[in-house]
């Protein structure tokens, strides 16, 4: 499955197998017992550190954030947009599976062209 953090596509399988498996790695208590809104201030808390560079915070990172948004909310998209006094807004969507296949081959060309033009 797919899900957009921010600008960065990732791809998790089995969300809720991850949360059950990794949620004390994760530090966000039992996820059987965390409603969305929860699982959405935890991810804004773990995420804070990268806004801005999603894409370079570790990756199993991204990957726990994603699979708890998911399990939780049942979106694939968590958008963190930035609202006065340095805190961050979060909007949750349901994208069409298209769309991120689409948005991540154009982000493997972008980055493809990017290794070419510094070789």
């Amino acid at each position: 499955m797919l899900f957009l953090l921010n600008d960065t596509i990732i791809e998790i399988d089995a969300p809720e197998a991850r949360v059950l498996a990794r949620w004390r790695d994760m530090g966000c208590g039992d996820p059987r017992k965390l409603r969305a809104s929860d699982a959405v201030e935890f991810a804004k808390t773990q995420l804070h550190p990268w806004m801005g560079q999603t894409a370079d915070a570790d990756q199993d990172l991204l990957k726990d954030i994603a699979a708890l948004i998911v399990s939780k909310t049942g979106a694939n998209s968590l958008i963190l947009k930035p609202i006065a006094g340095g805190l961050y807004e979060a909007r949750l969507q349901d994208v069409r599976p298209l769309v991120l296949e689409t948005f991540r081959a154009g982000a493997a060309n972008d980055r493809d062209e990017q290794s070419s033009a510094t070789a």
